[in-house]
């Protein structure tokens, strides 16, 4: 598996340096206004993708079983810092999503999504065939899916509570729960996600409103329009790195949220169809990996990851051309952010490490051992 591995490493990495020129490019009015210097956002997002991609490199040394043994430690931790944050952290932009120690701001949301991917594969591996069994196979995992979900839509943060939960399902599917048990969660999920969506004033006007542009007279969010007026402009080429007109105030969150307006604008549709065809890469070599991972552990963490990363940054661009309203995901490996890019690239180290011990290299080595054996004890 290590050219599947070779590949996902060199599309995370380009996506990576792609982000951090955009962010320097779609950040500097704003910083200019805010902290007189242009560079200020770009700062501290570069040091941060560069310790990502290090971390990356590291973890795809490391491996992945050490993660076993502390999964559940870990998770109750990032649960704890999620109720935290919760409970406790300030209101910014009607949200309680992060919480800054010192002057370092922190999203306990990333780090539990990958402490529940780890915690669901160890757990779905041990309960091996009793995986139809809807107590032992379903209601106790989804118990810990549950409550990942219920506190990040407490938030509220409705998007990423969908997504999770939308992963959580997916991989006990991909572990062979019955396809009865996969259709009646799967469904009932998306009901009571859908429900507490249109519950909650500030998601319930998110998706009237967008409704009501595709299908009636009214108006795109705000966001959305400055996103496809920077999109139309770019054409196929671009303007140009650096010559984004919508970076000057007019596309809030342009080096956040919307930065994949900011990609169409500056590097046409060759960039924004890139970007897409490298989380395909991802999606597709990563699948790879996870089916040729030498146990269950490892093939259950390598689809979570596999699938979540790209699956978040079609959202993001479905989002950017109007498809789905406006969800509030960064665009993974590319948006400005600390917590989201570190988390993100360690992932995908794990990825790669799965990769780089699948049981298809291990087969082949032996294969080359058995045949060397022969070959040393023909007669000469």
């Amino acid at each position: 598996m290590k050219p599947y591995s070779f590949i996902i490493f060199v599309c995370a990495v380009l996506l990576v340096i792609f982000g951090s020129l955009l962010v320097l490019s779609a950040s500097s009015t704003f910083a200019q206004l805010k902290f007189d210097n242009p560079q200020a956002l770009f700062a501290a997002h570069i040091g941060k993708a560069i310790g990502g991609v290090v971390l990356m490199a590291i973890l795809a040394m490391v491996d992945y079983h050490h993660y076993k043994k502390y999964s559940k430690i870990v998770l109750i931790g990032a649960i704890v810092l999620l109720v935290i944050t919760v409970f406790f952290a300030p209101e910014v932009k009607g949200s309680q999503r992060s919480f800054t120690i010192g002057s370092v701001s922190f999203q306990p949301v990333e780090l539990v999504k990958i402490a529940l991917f780890i915690h669901l594969a160890a757990m779905l591996e041990r309960i091996g065939d009793d995986i139809t069994d809807i107590k032992l196979g379903v209601f106790n995992p989804l118990i810990w899916v549950g409550i990942v979900v219920v506190l990040v839509l407490l938030q509220p943060n409705v998007s990423n509570g969908v997504l999770i939960l939308a992963t959580g399902i997916a991989m006990l599917f991909v572990a062979g729960i019955r396809i009865q048990h996969f259709l009646a969660f799967a469904g009932g999920g998306f009901v009571m996600a859908l429900g507490y969506a249109l519950y909650k004033p500030h998601s319930f006007k998110r998706i009237s409103s967008h409704l009501g542009a595709i299908f009636g007279d009214g108006d795109f969010h705000p966001q959305v329009m400055q996103s496809l007026y920077g999109l139309g402009s770019g054409g196929v080429l671009g303007v140009g790195l650096g010559h984004s007109a919508q970076r000057n105030l007019f596309l809030p969150e342009a080096y956040g949220d919307f930065i994949f307006a900011v990609a169409g604008e500056e590097a046409g549709m060759i960039g924004t169809v890139g970007v897409l065809l490298a989380y395909s890469a991802i999606l597709v070599c990563g699948l790879i990996i996870a089916k040729n991972a030498k146990d269950k552990f490892g093939k259950l963490l390598a689809f979570a990851i596999a699938f979540s990363i790209p699956l978040y940054g079609f959202v993001n661009a479905a989002v950017a051309i109007g498809v789905v309203p406006v969800t509030g995901l960064p665009l993974p490996l590319i948006s400005h952010g600390g917590t989201a890019i570190i988390i993100v690239c360690s992932s995908i180290g794990i990825l790669l490490n799965i990769g780089l011990s699948s049981k298809t290299d291990e087969a082949k080595q032996t294969s080359t051992k058995k045949e060397a054996k022969t070959w040393q004890e023909q007669p000469v």
